[in-house]
């Protein structure tokens, strides 16, 4: 199992939206994944919790003992869409008050073996580096920095990284840093080439390009791999996936693929059973609502080839 926090000292940079495209990705790949949500503005969870069952949030771990913490920790885990994708969400009134240990979020993960269930457990985490963020790195083996190319975003990384060498040494530090939101412009390379000479071998050569098809999925509760998986975005993350999780690209790109049509005609089906399961055409007529899934096949296929020459040099 490998648990990753998900860490900027700027807000904005995109990481909620890094942390539901990789976990969605890696589960359409086959993995077993979860994603925690360690922010109050719990953006992830409003995403990806649509029924809104919310019973438990990861407040309710941090406020309780070691023991009763990690059967809290496996009861706030809430299904999403996706097979093989959960979430532990967030509460609005989730603050640094809540936590008397910093080591509780690794302490419930060992208690209840998490690595039994998941390979791979994301945290999204805050803006800033505080107690919230503290309690996520110590139950972390890597930290990625998703950024922008942008000055403030540059100063905000570097804090952050005298930060962690200084008060938290015995975490680990910064894994990889993710350039977002590119635009290809003079200043974002001036930014992106001074990025790579003051942290080198740990900014992706894989960068997140600027697409609209991200506020898209977000605004319509859509999986960026099911219904835009021929846009530059989603390229771009498979080619990023590749990268950060060494998995072979040609592999990945068949079981995403799979999972797509897949979904795409299960979404169908259901929208048939919704608008029929009161008409006598419900028996006869369902096989019709696989030509929906038709369409989605077609679409796109001449824009953009997952797999394509899409870094940066």
């Amino acid at each position: 199992m490998r648990t990753i926090a998900i860490l900027n000292y700027k807000g904005g940079v995109g990481k909620t939206t890094f942390t539901i495209s990789a976990s969605q990705a890696l589960a359409m790949a086959g993995f077993r994944v979860l994603a925690i949500d360690n922010d109050s503005q719990h953006h992830l969870s409003l995403l990806l919790d649509e029924n809104g069952q919310r019973s438990l949030s990861i407040r309710d771990i941090y406020r309780s003992s070691v023991g009763v913490a990690g059967k809290k920790l496996m009861d706030a885990i809430v299904e999403t869409k996706l097979r093989n994708f959960h979430i532990i969400p967030s509460h609005a009134e989730l603050s640094g008050n809540d936590i008397k240990d910093p080591h509780i979020l690794d302490k419930a993960f060992k208690y209840c073996s998490l690595g039994r269930f998941y390979d791979f457990i994301l945290i999204d985490n805050s803006p800033g580096i505080d107690i919230l963020q503290e309690t996520s790195l110590h139950a972390a083996d890597e930290i990625f920095v998703p950024t922008e190319l942008s000055y403030f975003a540059m100063n905000g990384i570097i804090e952050l990284h005298r930060i962690l060498e200084k008060r938290f040494n015995d975490c680990c530090g910064i894994t990889k840093i993710i350039p977002n939101g590119y635009r290809g412009t003079n200043k974002q390379k001036e930014y992106l080439d001074a990025l790579t000479n003051l942290y080198p071998e740990k900014v992706t050569q894989t960068y997140i390009p600027y697409d609209t098809v991200f506020d898209t999925c977000m605004r319509e509760q859509k999986t960026l791999f099911v219904h835009k998986l021929f846009s530059k975005a989603a390229a771009h993350y498979l080619k990023l996936i590749h990268e950060l999780f060494n998995l072979d690209e040609k592999k990945v790109w068949e079981q995403v693929s799979d999972v797509k049509q897949n979904q795409l005609k299960n979404e169908a089906r259901q929208r048939y059973f919704d608008q029929h399961k009161n008409t006598y055409e419900y028996d006869t007529e369902i096989e019709e609502s696989s030509k929906v899934e038709q369409h989605f096949q077609r679409h796109g296929d001449n824009d953009y080839t997952p797999f394509q020459n899409n870094n940066r040099h």
